[in-house]
């Protein structure tokens, strides 16, 4: 048993979804200049990939996990899987499991089971000494149930939500030499009640696990609000960069000086415009109130084409960071599309058009490789659903890997981009537990953080069959505080509140499941609402 573990088990706690895991930011890599950003992320010198071979043993459940399963020494009699995975897929011994509705056992919630297999993941890594002075962060981009990282046996952080990541600051854990990474995955948690999604039980480590370099004064988030003006055909982009401080101590101060400079390229790299550079804000924008360390930049009138899933042009937005003596510390970059999502006249419409939304759900799933999809499969699937005729795809039931909404932003595909919150076996009291209340707002807000800066995503959708509560207006509210851009998604609120009038705090469109072509017609023709409706299971 590893003491810090057994002395809190957070896995069976629902008010836990995290112990020390950094603030959720846009997916980007960091490179030293503006000619050095690309592609492949592999070629930055601040990132060491982890997919591969790991050891692994599996237990009977997280109490059993020793505290040498996860120390710095090898244990020995150990097999290996392949990250990412699911263990589930790998001849370890578990096997998937199917259900709809029902949970994998007979409890309440937030009970857990006593058989819980937990695997434990160990591999060995040396740090490059050009990171020395900077602080290192391992990314775990997806693990199911939840998991806890230890470091040479020294516990670092712990996070929830199977299906986005979760990052932690490791440096002070590590030593000069081989260390050894260690991560305890529990296949089932209190979490598990809202991840009863319609599909396979699987287990494990399912998207990719790296190492990244960053300055200790450093590029913490990019906020880019890339407009299209439909009715003058002019682009507009505010950016709103955050610079943070990687000290655990709390001691550093930024000091006066720091820059960001922002440029927009084509995707043949030829530059839009002029970059524009704006000052570190230093000191409170308004009373009692500080936002961190943050540039605001404006571009007016770019010269660029506007974005729809018909005409997919694509930019990218380079923020580079500058410290007082003129010197570039990093720079990341950002696709950004220009385009404007609203409802006129009750359709919803992309630059001021109105838009047939031809659209499927989808499932990440592999027939072997279970939840570990990998770029070639996200571009297939894509690719089939063009060719389909199919314009729009709902991630359901939860958040994709990032690389999809990539490939969306790219081919032309509109999403609505899904919390991975489901309580179906436990449907209409979840929503109301205050218990599972953090739960609610971490996953729809650390989505939201995530992925704002995609221009294919048109809908945020703040779950499925999870009931409507307080905890859903909660939701709303904050997603509509920290992005008005796009239109709101939620198929419960009308289910339990009627198509007119109903959930209309949490919900822009009216979105029902498997509704009759009668019930349809009639929602049309005697003008039961306002709002758009779009059948978002049939």
């Amino acid at each position: 048993m590893i003491p810090v573990l057994s002395a809190v088990r957070p896995w069976a706690d629902p008010t836990v979804v995290s112990i020390g895991r950094l603030p959720m930011r846009q997916t980007m890599t960091s490179f030293p200049g503006i000619d050095d950003v690309n592609d492949d992320r592999d070629r930055s010198p601040w990132r060491r990939d982890l997919s591969g071979t790991w050891s692994f043993r599996l237990f009977d459940n997280p109490d059993a996990v020793t505290s040498a399963a996860v120390a710095e020494k090898s244990p020995s009699g150990w097999g290996d899987v392949h990250v990412p995975g699911n263990w589930t897929l790998q001849d370890v011994g578990d096997l998937p499991h199917y259900t709809n509705v029902k949970m994998p056992w007979p409890l309440r919630p937030p009970a857990t089971p006593e058989h819980n297999p937990t695997g434990v993941y160990r591999r060995t890594v040396s740090i490059p000494r050009a990171w020395k002075g900077r602080r290192t962060i391992i990314h775990v981009g997806g693990a199911e149930s939840v998991h806890a990282v230890f470091v040479n046996g020294t516990f670092a952080g712990y996070g929830t939500d199977s299906r986005l990541p979760s990052e932690y600051d490791i440096t002070d854990h590590l030593h000069a030499g081989a260390n050894v990474v260690a991560i305890v995955v529990a296949r089932y948690s209190a979490q598990s009640y809202v991840e009863d999604q319609d599909q396979w039980w699987m287990a494990g480590l399912h998207r990719e696990v790296f190492l990244e370099s960053r300055s200790v004064v450093n590029i913490e988030r990019v906020h880019a609000r890339a407009d299209w003006d439909h009715i003058d055909s002019k682009a507009s982009l505010a950016v709103e960069v955050g610079v943070g401080v990687l000290d655990t101590s709390g001691a550093m101060a930024l000091e006066k000086g720091w820059k960001v400079r922002c440029t927009v390229l084509g995707v043949d790299g030829r530059r839009i415009g002029r970059a524009v550079v704006a000052t570190v804000a230093h000191q409170h924008i308004q009373p009692y109130s500080f936002d961190g360390h943050v540039a605001r930049l404006e571009i007016p009138h770019p010269k660029v084409k506007p974005w729809s899933a018909e005409e997919p042009h694509l930019y990218r937005l380079v923020c580079e960071l500058i410290d007082p003596r003129d010197g570039v510390v990093e720079a990341v970059r950002q696709n950004v599309g220009f385009r404007r999502v609203g409802i006129i006249d009750g359709l919803v419409c992309v630059n001021g058009r109105p838009i047939t939304i031809m659209g499927v759900n989808r499932h990440d799933h592999h027939p072997e490789r279970g939840k570990a999809v990998t770029p070639e499969d996200m571009r297939e699937d894509i690719v089939a659903m063009k060719r389909a005729n199919i314009n729009a795809v709902r991630t359901s039931h939860y958040p994709n890997d990032h690389r999809f909404y990539d490939l969306c932003d790219e081919l032309g595909m509109y999403v609505v981009d899904e919390a991975n919150v489901e309580s179906h076996g436990f449907n209409t009291s979840l929503c109301h537990d205050p218990r599972y209340r953090s739960t609610w707002l971490e996953r729809v807000g650390r989505m939201v953080e995530r992925d704002r800066n995609h221009p294919s995503i048109i809908m945020w959708s703040l779950g499925n069959e999870s009931g409507y509560g307080e905890h859903h207006d909660a939701c709303a509210s904050l997603v509509r505080r920290v992005d008005p851009s796009r239109l709101l998604h939620y198929e419960g609120a009308v289910f339990h509140a009627g198509w007119s009038n109903g959930g209309m705090n949490v919900t822009d469109v009216v979105c029902p499941m498997y509704a009759p072509p009668s019930a349809i017609e009639m929602y049309a023709e005697k003008n039961l609402g306002t709002r758009p409706l779009i059948l978002c299971e049939y």
